[in-house]
């Protein structure tokens, strides 16, 4: 991972970490000066952390499997995603449209050219994953144009029902999931030395979830139409835990189930699976769906992509930055066990509503502590490598 992703992710990580405890003390009532605003603390795990580790690894990660050479470092897709972010987070806090349109267009061409980076390593020696990753960052480059339209009454314009729903699922469910599923084909073997599965049954993950995900945008977009979304979300639950049970075969065959590191990848997934699990009792009218459509994807982003990141960022950090032979996944039980424990708080705060402030305030608090571990796992990962690099 290039030093300057490496630098920037672990400053949003420690901004992360002072969100989640924002959230948490104005959520019990200890301080109200400063309101925690969800979608700056959502966007720091997913433009912030996530996003600097994806632009940063994937030129270098399928250049590497492709056996082609390595790229140089891209500055301007660097300074465009995090100058581009950093105007999204201003505009977001002062509601201000010109500067949320310049963030999410700097962000837009920042993906835009990533995408075009990858698509030129197609053919060849070209690893299964590409698709995963070229299709994902196509699902980013949609969100992006949804989310920002949100602030620009973009909306009408393009006919969109339920924008919101449409930007958190092609966000969610096409962007991350498939660069997540991505990710587990690459690095599964390197951690375990066996194969995620075999390529027919990689391939059909990929059309279950690409697919899913097409059907999860497009019912919002049409207005909540039953056809597609009820398809989308069976074809994406189906291949999400398919590709859950053979993450945990190759785990269990290869003994790493007694690592931290492995359950935070498969605790992860809890998370992404119950809001999805939970869209039948909302279609049929069983549960109220507005609760849980605005506290869920706290729960999905700090449970599923914050789980996900804390095992993976520092192997990945390990491997590409220190240039370790056999890193080992990151992560610690604590931070397993608060993070797992938070997300219980907050999806408990939906439903127990007398208590929902103290619950959702307790769940924020796990969540900034589960954030302490992989905050010092990074920094003393940066100042190893920056004292190899000044040695050199």
């Amino acid at each position: 991972m290039p030093i300057p992703y490496l630098l920037t992710t672990l400053l949003y990580t420690f901004v992360a970490l002072l969100a989640a405890a924002d959230a948490s003390i104005v959520s019990i009532n200890l301080v109200s000066a400063f309101p925690a605003l969800r979608w700056v603390r959502v966007h720091f795990v997913t433009l912030g952390i996530l996003s600097q580790v994806i632009f940063g690894l994937l030129p270098l990660l399928t250049a590497s499997l492709s056996k082609k050479p390595r790229p140089a470092f891209s500055w301007d897709i660097w300074l465009t995603l995090n100058v581009g972010f950093v105007a999204l987070v201003a505009g977001f806090g002062g509601m201000n449209h010109p500067m949320i349109f310049a963030g999410g267009t700097l962000i837009f061409i920042s993906a835009t050219m990533l995408l075009l980076q990858l698509w030129n390593v197609r053919g060849g020696d070209a690893p299964e994953s590409l698709k995963f990753y070229i299709t994902g960052i196509f699902y980013l480059l949609v969100g992006i144009i949804i989310g920002t339209g949100l602030f620009l009454n973009w909306s009408d314009a393009l006919y969109i029902k339920v924008p919101l729903e449409a930007h958190i699922h092609a966000n969610s469910w096409g962007f991350m999931s498939l660069v997540f599923a991505g990710l587990l084909v690459d690095f599964v073997p390197m951690v375990t030395g066996h194969p995620l599965s075999t390529t027919k049954n990689v391939s059909l993950i990929y059309w279950g979830m690409t697919l899913g995900a097409f059907g999860l945008v497009l019912g919002p977009w049409l207005g909540g139409s039953l056809p597609p979304t009820v398809s989308g979300l069976i074809l994406h639950l189906s291949s999400t835990i398919w590709m859950l049970v053979m993450m945990i075969q190759a785990f269990k065959a290869s003994s790493r189930l007694n690592s931290a590191g492995a359950w935070h990848l498969v605790s992860s997934y809890i998370w992404i699976i119950a809001p999805i699990g939970m869209a039948p009792f909302i279609l049929l009218g069983l549960v109220e769906g507005a609760p849980i459509e605005s506290t869920a994807p706290q729960a999905l982003i700090y449970g599923w992509v914050l789980q996900f990141g804390i095992a993976l960022i520092p192997y990945i950090a390990r491997k590409f930055f220190l240039k370790e032979e056999t890193p080992q996944l990151g992560g610690s039980w604590v931070a397993l066990a608060t993070a797992t424990a938070g997300s219980l708080f907050v999806w408990a705060s939906i439903f127990i509503v007398p208590a929902r402030g103290v619950l959702y305030g307790v769940g924020f608090a796990l969540y900034a502590i589960a954030l302490i571990y992989p905050l010092k796992e990074l920094a003393e990962i940066a100042r190893m490598g920056l004292q190899k690099a000044e040695a050199a």
